[in-house]
């Protein structure tokens, strides 16, 4: 029984996939692209937050623990 439903999920999965309008090659360079610019843009972000933060916190303790 679990081989039939298998093979038949198998089948309405390549059904369905017929039925997807899949993007031509200008719009997959053009989406790929915008995703590559959020990216960079969000990791530059985030480890300029990670920078600040450590030295905030680092300059922090050494006020805190007496200049250690």
């Amino acid at each position: 029984m679990a081989q039939k439903s298998f093979w038949r999920f198998i089948t309405e999965v390549r059904q369905e996939t017929k039925k997807v309008t899949w993007p031509n090659r200008k719009q997959l360079l053009s989406t790929t692209g915008a995703v590559m610019v959020v990216l960079l843009v969000c990791g530059i972000f985030l480890g300029l937050l990670d920078i600040i933060f450590t030295n905030v916190i680092g300059d922090l303790l050494k006020f805190l623990t007496g200049g250690l």
